[in-house]
């Protein structure tokens, strides 16, 4: 039996060590973990008869590994204009735009390591107000322009539920399906930190900065790079806070940031 505990205890701790390595946000591989479990529970049958009380002690540490991989924000902060390969001045105003375009690179901002491989590119929009009066931009008007293509940013809502759905098909489940510890919890973290980071309507005041994502939905392109090479963003609505007059529009290519990306 001690040699029972010994095995199980390893196993489950190869678990917990997978989620707290694994980064992918609220589901973490939920096969891996599946196919751990089948494991432990043949161990623990085999050759002898397993204490109710051990299942017991296996599911609860399972289930705290579970909760290990919970979501966690991560910080960002806005750099210098200069640090933004594609960027545009016009009227005491730059404004920078940084795709977010490989799974590595938005995994440095959001805890899910498969992003972009699930179809959405979290594109950061920087504003840097070197005038005297406040500025204000609209992200939500803002667009990603290619050929005819014009794509338009999602709300959070639509891409935390996009990331985080659960995939139940072909999956193995155990009966009953056990609850699992903070799931509730963990969404509603995701989703205020990719509302804290979105880009809907920013104002940067007099001398200051202010930033934000859009999160665009790509189309089905096996070369994003070169894609994205051939692209740009339409930024239209921009506007003074003080009068309400309109300013100019900015259309950044972003060739210079995808070229700045190995």
């Amino acid at each position: 039996m001690a040699f029972l505990r010994r095995c199980y205890t390893c196993q489950v701790s190869s678990v917990a060590a997978r989620y707290r390595r694994h980064g992918s946000g609220i589901v973490p591989p939920f096969r891996d973990t599946v196919d751990t479990v089948k494991k432990l529970f043949k161990v623990m049958n085999h050759g002898a008869v397993c204490p109710a009380i051990f299942r017991s002690s296996l599911v609860i540490l399972i289930l705290s590994a579970l909760a290990i991989g919970g979501y966690k924000a991560r910080p960002w902060t806005i750099g210098a204009a200069e640090s933004y390969p594609a960027r545009l001045h016009s009227e005491g105003v730059t404004i920078a735009v940084q795709p977010l375009f490989q799974d590595s690179l938005a995994a440095r901002v959001f805890d899910k390591s498969d992003i972009v491989t699930r179809g959405i590119m979290p594109v950061a929009l920087l504003i840097f107000n070197d005038n005297d009066f406040p500025v204000q931009v609209d992200g939500a008007s803002a667009e990603l322009i290619h050929e005819e293509d014009r794509l338009r940013t999602l709300e959070p809502g639509q891409v935390v539920h996009g990331l985080f759905s659960k995939d139940k098909r072909n999956v193995w489940v155990p009966q009953p399906v056990p609850r699992l510890p903070g799931g509730g919890r963990s969404d509603a973290e995701a989703l205020d930190d990719f509302e804290h980071k979105f880009f809907d309507r920013k104002i940067a005041e007099p001398h200051n900065k202010a930033g934000g994502f859009l999160y665009l939905r790509l189309p089905q392109s096996k070369d994003i790079r070169g894609y994205l090479a051939e692209s740009r963003i339409y930024i239209p609505e921009i506007s003074r806070v003080d009068t309400g007059a309109p300013m100019i529009y900015f259309e950044i290519d972003l060739r210079p940031a995808v070229d700045a990306v190995p």
